[in-house]
């Protein structure tokens, strides 16, 4: 394994070289945009090199992608007394004395009951659920709502669907349903708007093409900065 310094299109990026016994070079833009080649051994360097130079316009084009689609950090387990975000702003998660597994905001107060011992485990569980209806309720109308207001621009998806992604904060397939990640809930309702917006020009320009910025920046000029905020 072999680490590098790469200039494409006057942009420094990380370049991984991995040798195996495969018969063709492969190139791969990570999260972050790191670049990953996995090559022959007999390959020498200056042809791989030679290899991503060319490929430079479609490096750059997936490295604008990754800057999107970074994934959220894995959670940790929660107790009684924890901190939790939601929605922009930090909530405390509470014991209640109701019976089952629920959860419901009071305040900033994320009040649980959990069924039997209440071990990390369990209240993490019983949050995750509860950050997976909040999401789906919420998603589902202010992506209704953002159609709505953009109706000249954009089209409205056919359907809207949540679940927790490892690497992406929304996705927009060609059929016209939208999926967003579950952790998408936890940041500020900016940012999330960003998100839907993002997904919903895709449904115009199904790319990162000149085109698909160029409607993203009429309807938010300051989309740059946005996108910076998400990865924070």
């Amino acid at each position: 394994m072999k680490k590098k310094r790469v200039i494409v299109s006057n942009e420094e990026a990380d370049l991984e070289i991995i040798r195996s016994s495969r018969r063709t070079i492969a190139l791969y833009v990570r999260p972050g945009g790191t670049l990953l080649i996995r090559a022959p051994w007999y390959v020498p360097v200056h042809v791989i090199m030679h290899f991503v130079r060319d490929k430079a316009g479609w490096i750059m084009r997936q490295r604008e992608r990754m800057k999107d689609i970074k994934a959220a950090a894995e959670p940790m387990l929660l107790n009684y007394g924890s901190v939790t975000p939601f929605m922009g702003r930090d909530l405390t998660v509470t014991h209640s004395d109701r019976t089952g597994n629920s959860a419901w905001l009071n305040g900033t107060l994320l009040m649980l009951s959990v069924a039997g011992e209440p071990s990390p485990e369990k209240i993490t569980a019983v949050v995750e659920g509860w950050y997976l209806r909040e999401a789906k309720k919420y998603f589902t109308k202010r992506t209704a709502e953002l159609a709505l207001e953009y109706s000249a621009l954009l089209p409205a998806p056919v359907s809207v669907n949540v679940r927790k992604m490892k690497r992406r904060w929304g996705t927009c397939h060609t059929g016209g349903a939208v999926w967003f990640n579950r952790e998408l809930i936890k940041k500020d309702p900016v940012l999330i708007d960003y998100v839907i917006i993002h997904e919903l020009c895709h449904l115009v320009h199904h790319n990162h093409s000149r085109e698909y910025y160029t409607l993203l920046g009429r309807i938010l000029p300051g989309y740059r900065e946005l996108r910076k905020r998400l990865q924070q």
